[in-house]
Protein backbone atom coordinates (compact mmCIF):
# COMPACT_ATOMS: atom_id res chain seq x y z
CA UNK A 1 0.00 0.00 0.00
CA UNK A 2 2.97 2.73 1.15
CA UNK A 3 4.66 2.02 -2.47
CA UNK A 4 1.25 2.33 -4.83
CA UNK A 5 1.17 5.78 -2.30
CA UNK A 6 5.27 6.43 -3.49
CA UNK A 7 4.77 5.85 -6.48
CA UNK A 8 1.92 8.43 -7.25
CA UNK A 9 3.02 10.93 -5.13
CA UNK A 10 6.22 10.38 -7.62
CA UNK A 11 3.84 10.63 -11.00
CA UNK A 12 2.42 13.65 -9.54
CA UNK A 13 6.06 15.49 -8.87
CA UNK A 14 7.06 14.45 -12.29
CA UNK A 15 3.78 16.36 -13.97
CA UNK A 16 4.71 19.59 -12.02
CA UNK A 17 8.37 19.17 -13.26
CA UNK A 18 7.35 19.07 -16.73
CA UNK A 19 4.84 21.65 -16.08
CA UNK A 20 7.56 24.21 -14.87
CA UNK A 21 10.25 23.62 -17.62
CA UNK A 22 7.53 23.73 -20.35
CA UNK A 23 6.44 27.27 -19.29
CA UNK A 24 9.75 28.26 -18.37
CA UNK A 25 10.51 27.02 -22.47
CA UNK A 26 7.77 29.04 -23.76
CA UNK A 27 8.76 32.18 -21.96
CA UNK A 28 12.06 31.78 -23.44
CA UNK A 29 10.90 31.89 -26.72
CA UNK A 30 8.48 34.47 -26.48
CA UNK A 31 11.35 36.50 -25.38
CA UNK A 32 13.76 35.43 -28.68
CA UNK A 33 10.98 36.79 -30.77
CA UNK A 34 10.21 39.73 -28.87
CA UNK A 35 13.68 40.87 -29.14
CA UNK A 36 13.48 39.98 -33.17
CA UNK A 37 10.22 41.86 -33.02
CA UNK A 38 12.55 44.53 -31.15
CA UNK A 39 15.84 44.34 -33.20
CA UNK A 40 13.69 45.16 -37.16
CA UNK A 41 11.52 47.83 -35.50
CA UNK A 42 14.68 49.58 -34.58
CA UNK A 43 16.62 49.12 -37.90
CA UNK A 44 13.12 50.72 -39.69
CA UNK A 45 13.43 53.30 -37.22
CA UNK A 46 17.27 53.67 -38.13
CA UNK A 47 16.00 53.92 -42.00
CA UNK A 48 13.32 56.28 -41.57
CA UNK A 49 15.45 58.60 -39.60
CA UNK A 50 18.32 58.68 -42.89
CA UNK A 51 15.56 60.86 -45.15
CA UNK A 52 16.29 64.22 -44.19
CA UNK A 53 12.13 65.07 -43.90
CA UNK A 54 11.79 62.48 -41.08
CA UNK A 55 14.54 63.85 -39.11
CA UNK A 56 13.31 66.77 -36.44
CA UNK A 57 14.77 70.12 -37.42
CA UNK A 58 16.04 72.37 -34.99
CA UNK A 59 15.01 75.37 -36.81
CA UNK A 60 12.06 76.32 -39.46
CA UNK A 61 11.64 79.27 -41.12
CA UNK A 62 8.76 80.56 -43.40
CA UNK A 63 8.73 82.91 -45.98
CA UNK A 64 12.74 82.51 -46.21
CA UNK A 65 15.23 85.24 -47.67
CA UNK A 66 18.89 85.89 -47.62
CA UNK A 67 21.48 88.02 -49.47
CA UNK A 68 24.55 86.43 -50.07
CA UNK A 69 28.15 89.02 -51.13
CA UNK A 70 31.70 88.28 -52.07
CA UNK A 71 34.78 89.62 -50.80
CA UNK A 72 34.15 92.95 -52.03
CA UNK A 73 30.81 93.01 -50.72
CA UNK A 74 29.09 92.99 -54.10
CA UNK A 75 25.92 91.42 -54.05
CA UNK A 76 26.41 87.94 -55.81
CA UNK A 77 23.20 85.56 -54.89
CA UNK A 78 19.46 86.69 -53.44
CA UNK A 79 17.91 83.22 -52.05
CA UNK A 80 14.28 83.07 -51.24
CA UNK A 81 12.40 79.77 -49.93
CA UNK A 82 9.05 78.83 -48.99
CA UNK A 83 10.37 77.11 -45.72
CA UNK A 84 13.67 76.86 -44.45
CA UNK A 85 14.82 73.76 -42.13
CA UNK A 86 17.88 73.61 -40.38
CA UNK A 87 18.94 69.85 -39.27
CA UNK A 88 21.66 69.18 -36.48
CA UNK A 89 23.12 66.50 -38.66
CA UNK A 90 22.08 67.06 -41.75
CA UNK A 91 22.33 70.26 -44.58
CA UNK A 92 20.20 72.71 -43.97
CA UNK A 93 17.25 72.63 -46.72
CA UNK A 94 15.40 74.81 -48.73
CA UNK A 95 11.94 74.18 -50.19
CA UNK A 96 10.25 75.66 -53.36
CA UNK A 97 13.46 77.41 -53.29
CA UNK A 98 14.39 80.68 -56.23
CA UNK A 99 18.05 81.82 -56.70
CA UNK A 100 19.00 84.97 -58.69
CA UNK A 101 22.19 85.36 -59.24
CA UNK A 102 23.69 89.15 -60.02
CA UNK A 103 27.04 90.38 -62.46
CA UNK A 104 29.40 92.77 -61.84
CA UNK A 105 26.92 95.55 -62.11
CA UNK A 106 24.43 94.23 -59.53
CA UNK A 107 22.02 93.23 -62.22
CA UNK A 108 20.22 90.35 -61.92
CA UNK A 109 21.70 87.48 -63.96
CA UNK A 110 20.34 84.11 -64.01
CA UNK A 111 17.55 82.40 -61.75
CA UNK A 112 16.92 78.99 -60.41
CA UNK A 113 14.33 77.03 -59.34
CA UNK A 114 13.96 73.44 -57.86
CA UNK A 115 11.14 71.69 -55.48
CA UNK A 116 14.01 71.42 -53.01
CA UNK A 117 17.28 72.53 -52.54
CA UNK A 118 20.76 71.22 -49.89
CA UNK A 119 22.40 74.63 -48.18
CA UNK A 120 25.72 73.11 -47.79
CA UNK A 121 28.24 73.63 -45.23
CA UNK A 122 30.78 74.99 -48.04
CA UNK A 123 27.94 77.55 -49.01
CA UNK A 124 27.21 75.64 -52.19
CA UNK A 125 23.50 74.80 -52.89
CA UNK A 126 22.33 71.61 -54.01
CA UNK A 127 19.42 71.98 -56.38
CA UNK A 128 16.88 68.60 -56.42
CA UNK A 129 13.98 68.05 -58.31
CA UNK A 130 12.64 69.35 -61.59
CA UNK A 131 15.71 72.38 -61.53
CA UNK A 132 15.16 75.36 -64.27
CA UNK A 133 17.93 77.97 -64.89
CA UNK A 134 16.48 80.86 -66.74
CA UNK A 135 18.01 84.11 -67.51
CA UNK A 136 16.71 87.31 -66.01
CA UNK A 137 16.41 89.14 -69.45
CA UNK A 138 15.34 86.15 -71.43
CA UNK A 139 18.46 85.89 -73.93
CA UNK A 140 21.28 83.47 -72.45
CA UNK A 141 21.31 79.76 -71.21
CA UNK A 142 17.88 78.14 -70.71
CA UNK A 143 18.45 75.01 -68.65
CA UNK A 144 16.17 72.34 -66.84
CA UNK A 145 17.90 68.84 -65.40
CA UNK A 146 16.94 67.09 -61.98
CA UNK A 147 20.41 68.13 -59.78
CA UNK A 148 22.54 71.29 -60.10
CA UNK A 149 25.49 72.87 -57.34
CA UNK A 150 25.72 76.03 -57.70
CA UNK A 151 29.10 77.61 -56.19
CA UNK A 152 28.77 80.51 -53.62
CA UNK A 153 32.59 81.52 -54.56
CA UNK A 154 33.05 81.40 -58.40
CA UNK A 155 29.94 81.79 -60.08
CA UNK A 156 30.62 77.78 -61.66
CA UNK A 157 27.45 75.75 -61.72
CA UNK A 158 27.41 71.83 -62.21
CA UNK A 159 25.46 68.84 -63.38
CA UNK A 160 25.99 65.28 -63.56
CA UNK A 161 22.65 64.57 -64.59
CA UNK A 162 20.76 64.71 -68.19
CA UNK A 163 20.72 68.88 -69.11
CA UNK A 164 17.51 70.05 -71.53
CA UNK A 165 19.14 72.83 -73.12
CA UNK A 166 16.60 75.71 -75.29
CA UNK A 167 18.44 77.64 -77.42
CA UNK A 168 16.33 80.60 -79.56
CA UNK A 169 16.63 78.10 -82.91
CA UNK A 170 16.92 74.63 -81.23
CA UNK A 171 16.64 72.15 -78.21
CA UNK A 172 19.54 70.46 -77.37
CA UNK A 173 19.94 67.21 -74.90
CA UNK A 174 23.31 66.14 -73.18
CA UNK A 175 23.48 62.86 -71.25
CA UNK A 176 26.42 63.88 -69.56
CA UNK A 177 25.12 67.24 -67.63
CA UNK A 178 26.34 70.80 -68.13
CA UNK A 179 29.07 73.13 -66.75
CA UNK A 180 29.42 76.85 -67.03
CA UNK A 181 29.87 80.18 -65.06
CA UNK A 182 26.95 82.20 -65.17
CA UNK A 183 28.93 85.49 -65.59
CA UNK A 184 30.17 84.14 -69.12
CA UNK A 185 28.31 83.42 -72.18
CA UNK A 186 29.81 79.97 -72.73
CA UNK A 187 28.18 76.48 -71.13
CA UNK A 188 29.69 73.31 -71.64
CA UNK A 189 27.25 70.39 -72.22
CA UNK A 190 28.96 67.31 -71.47
CA UNK A 191 28.28 63.68 -72.85
CA UNK A 192 26.27 62.57 -75.79
CA UNK A 193 24.78 65.25 -77.42
CA UNK A 194 21.87 65.93 -79.61
CA UNK A 195 20.80 69.23 -81.10
CA UNK A 196 17.10 69.42 -82.23
CA UNK A 197 16.64 71.91 -85.04
CA UNK A 198 13.31 72.50 -87.64
CA UNK A 199 12.47 70.92 -90.47
CA UNK A 200 13.21 67.15 -88.85
CA UNK A 201 16.90 67.94 -88.57
CA UNK A 202 18.97 66.73 -86.41
CA UNK A 203 22.83 66.51 -85.05
CA UNK A 204 24.66 64.28 -82.62
CA UNK A 205 27.97 64.98 -80.97
CA UNK A 206 29.78 65.04 -78.12
CA UNK A 207 31.08 67.50 -75.60
CA UNK A 208 29.37 70.49 -77.24
CA UNK A 209 29.93 74.12 -76.30
CA UNK A 210 27.30 76.75 -76.26
CA UNK A 211 28.80 80.02 -77.20
CA UNK A 212 25.84 83.16 -76.07
CA UNK A 213 28.50 85.66 -75.46
CA UNK A 214 27.25 89.22 -77.39
CA UNK A 215 24.52 87.95 -78.69
CA UNK A 216 25.59 84.78 -80.73
CA UNK A 217 24.28 81.35 -80.73
CA UNK A 218 27.05 79.41 -81.38
CA UNK A 219 27.44 75.74 -81.02
CA UNK A 220 30.87 73.95 -81.73
CA UNK A 221 32.39 70.15 -80.56
CA UNK A 222 35.77 68.86 -81.31
CA UNK A 223 34.59 65.67 -81.33
CA UNK A 224 32.71 62.86 -84.05
CA UNK A 225 29.62 64.78 -85.62
CA UNK A 226 26.64 63.05 -87.50
CA UNK A 227 24.33 65.80 -89.18
CA UNK A 228 20.87 64.02 -90.06
CA UNK A 229 18.30 65.37 -91.79
CA UNK A 230 15.30 64.44 -94.26
CA UNK A 231 17.39 63.46 -97.46
CA UNK A 232 21.08 63.75 -95.99
CA UNK A 233 23.30 61.82 -93.34
CA UNK A 234 27.13 63.77 -93.00
CA UNK A 235 29.47 62.27 -90.73
CA UNK A 236 32.49 64.67 -89.94
CA UNK A 237 35.22 64.49 -87.32
CA UNK A 238 34.07 68.37 -85.46
CA UNK A 239 31.33 70.71 -86.06
CA UNK A 240 30.64 74.76 -85.52
CA UNK A 241 27.27 75.49 -85.83
CA UNK A 242 26.19 79.55 -86.18
CA UNK A 243 22.42 79.60 -85.81
CA UNK A 244 21.96 82.99 -86.80
CA UNK A 245 23.86 83.03 -89.63
CA UNK A 246 22.15 79.46 -90.35
CA UNK A 247 25.33 78.02 -91.39
CA UNK A 248 27.10 74.51 -90.60
CA UNK A 249 31.08 74.45 -90.43
CA UNK A 250 31.93 70.31 -90.52
CA UNK A 251 35.70 69.77 -89.75
CA UNK A 252 37.98 67.05 -91.31
CA UNK A 253 37.06 64.13 -93.18
CA UNK A 254 33.06 64.49 -93.82
CA UNK A 255 31.49 62.21 -95.96
CA UNK A 256 27.51 62.94 -97.11
CA UNK A 257 25.02 60.65 -98.27
CA UNK A 258 21.80 60.44 -99.64
CA UNK A 259 19.81 57.84 -102.23
CA UNK A 260 21.22 59.52 -105.48
CA UNK A 261 25.27 60.59 -104.51
CA UNK A 262 27.79 59.51 -101.70
CA UNK A 263 30.61 62.80 -101.36
CA UNK A 264 33.79 62.55 -99.26
CA UNK A 265 35.73 65.68 -99.02
CA UNK A 266 36.89 68.18 -96.13
CA UNK A 267 36.00 70.69 -94.31
CA UNK A 268 31.79 70.55 -95.78
CA UNK A 269 30.07 73.98 -95.11
CA UNK A 270 26.01 73.88 -95.05
CA UNK A 271 24.69 76.73 -95.73
CA UNK A 272 20.94 77.22 -95.18
CA UNK A 273 20.48 80.70 -94.97
CA UNK A 274 18.04 82.57 -96.86
CA UNK A 275 16.34 79.81 -97.98
CA UNK A 276 18.73 77.46 -99.59
CA UNK A 277 20.60 74.49 -99.07
CA UNK A 278 23.97 74.62 -100.06
CA UNK A 279 26.39 72.47 -99.56
CA UNK A 280 30.29 73.01 -100.52
CA UNK A 281 33.91 72.31 -99.70
CA UNK A 282 36.93 73.81 -101.56
CA UNK A 283 38.54 70.72 -101.00
CA UNK A 284 39.38 67.63 -103.17
CA UNK A 285 36.37 65.84 -103.58
CA UNK A 286 35.10 62.57 -104.76
CA UNK A 287 31.53 62.37 -105.98
CA UNK A 288 30.26 58.71 -106.78
CA UNK A 289 27.05 57.92 -108.05
CA UNK A 290 25.83 54.25 -109.42
CA UNK A 291 27.32 54.98 -112.95
CA UNK A 292 30.36 56.60 -112.26
CA UNK A 293 33.28 58.19 -109.86
CA UNK A 294 34.52 61.78 -110.28
CA UNK A 295 37.06 63.51 -108.40
CA UNK A 296 37.60 67.36 -108.22
CA UNK A 297 39.31 69.86 -106.50
CA UNK A 298 36.09 71.60 -104.81
CA UNK A 299 32.35 71.27 -104.49
CA UNK A 300 29.38 73.49 -104.42
CA UNK A 301 26.04 71.40 -104.63
CA UNK A 302 23.00 72.99 -104.36
CA UNK A 303 20.70 70.28 -102.67
CA UNK A 304 17.06 72.41 -104.17
CA UNK A 305 17.82 72.00 -107.75
CA UNK A 306 20.15 68.89 -107.38
CA UNK A 307 22.65 70.51 -109.46
CA UNK A 308 26.64 70.15 -108.43
CA UNK A 309 29.69 72.69 -109.54
CA UNK A 310 32.90 70.51 -109.69
CA UNK A 311 35.66 72.86 -109.90
CA UNK A 312 39.35 72.52 -110.95
CA UNK A 313 40.60 69.56 -112.42
CA UNK A 314 38.14 67.16 -112.94
CA UNK A 315 38.34 63.43 -113.61
CA UNK A 316 35.19 60.92 -115.03
CA UNK A 317 35.78 57.21 -113.90
CA UNK A 318 33.14 55.34 -115.54
CA UNK A 319 32.03 51.92 -114.60
CA UNK A 320 33.04 50.57 -118.20
CA UNK A 321 36.61 51.54 -117.34
CA UNK A 322 36.70 54.69 -119.93
CA UNK A 323 38.05 57.98 -118.35
CA UNK A 324 37.54 61.54 -118.78
CA UNK A 325 39.01 64.46 -117.89
CA UNK A 326 38.20 67.63 -117.91
CA UNK A 327 37.74 71.28 -116.03
CA UNK A 328 34.88 72.85 -113.80
CA UNK A 329 31.91 70.08 -114.44
CA UNK A 330 28.25 70.30 -114.24
CA UNK A 331 26.21 67.63 -112.49
CA UNK A 332 22.39 67.77 -112.79
CA UNK A 333 20.82 65.36 -110.81
CA UNK A 334 17.16 66.86 -111.45
CA UNK A 335 13.88 64.84 -111.83
CA UNK A 336 16.15 61.96 -112.08
CA UNK A 337 18.85 62.87 -114.79
CA UNK A 338 22.07 62.29 -114.48
CA UNK A 339 23.94 64.31 -116.79
CA UNK A 340 27.24 65.68 -116.61
CA UNK A 341 28.85 68.50 -118.75
CA UNK A 342 30.84 71.34 -119.75
CA UNK A 343 32.17 73.74 -122.46
CA UNK A 344 35.92 73.21 -121.55
CA UNK A 345 38.24 70.88 -123.36
CA UNK A 346 37.90 67.29 -122.22
CA UNK A 347 39.85 64.18 -122.80
CA UNK A 348 38.02 61.13 -123.45
CA UNK A 349 40.14 57.78 -123.06
CA UNK A 350 38.53 54.23 -123.42
CA UNK A 351 40.25 50.83 -124.06
CA UNK A 352 38.97 51.43 -127.88
CA UNK A 353 39.36 55.22 -128.31
CA UNK A 354 41.51 58.27 -127.37
CA UNK A 355 39.22 61.63 -128.23
CA UNK A 356 40.01 65.15 -127.58
CA UNK A 357 37.34 67.89 -128.18
CA UNK A 358 35.90 71.09 -126.52
CA UNK A 359 32.90 70.83 -124.43
CA UNK A 360 30.91 67.54 -123.59
CA UNK A 361 27.11 66.72 -122.77
CA UNK A 362 27.28 63.08 -121.22
CA UNK A 363 23.57 61.53 -120.38
CA UNK A 364 24.72 58.44 -117.82
CA UNK A 365 21.16 57.27 -117.79
CA UNK A 366 20.76 56.34 -121.32
CA UNK A 367 24.85 56.51 -121.68
CA UNK A 368 24.39 58.66 -124.48
CA UNK A 369 27.79 61.13 -124.99
CA UNK A 370 28.26 63.76 -127.02
CA UNK A 371 31.58 65.53 -127.70
CA UNK A 372 31.64 69.24 -129.75
CA UNK A 373 33.86 71.63 -130.69
CA UNK A 374 36.72 69.98 -132.93
CA UNK A 375 36.70 66.67 -131.80
CA UNK A 376 39.65 65.07 -132.74
CA UNK A 377 39.83 60.68 -131.96
CA UNK A 378 41.83 58.28 -132.47
CA UNK A 379 40.52 54.32 -132.51
CA UNK A 380 41.75 51.68 -131.98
Amino acid sequence: MTGIQLKNILRVIATIIVVIVSGWLLMSNAQFFLSILQIDDSDTIKTIDASPESVSYTEKIDNFAMQEFNETQKLIHYIEAKTFLNYKNHPARLLSPKVTTYNDNGEPDYILNSVSADYLDSGDIKFIGSVTLKPYTGIGHNIETEELIASSNDNNIFSNKKVNYYGDEARIVAKGGLKMNTKEGRANLKGDTEIFMDRGRKINTKNLVVDRSEGREHYYSEYATRYLSDANKISSEGMDLDMIKNTLNLYGTSTLENPDVTINTKNLVVDQSNDQERYYSKYDTTYITENNTVHSEAIDLNMKTKVSYLSGNVTILQSSGSKVETNDLVVDQSDGKEVYKTKNKIHYKSNYADINATGMYYDAVNQLMNLTGGVVGRYE
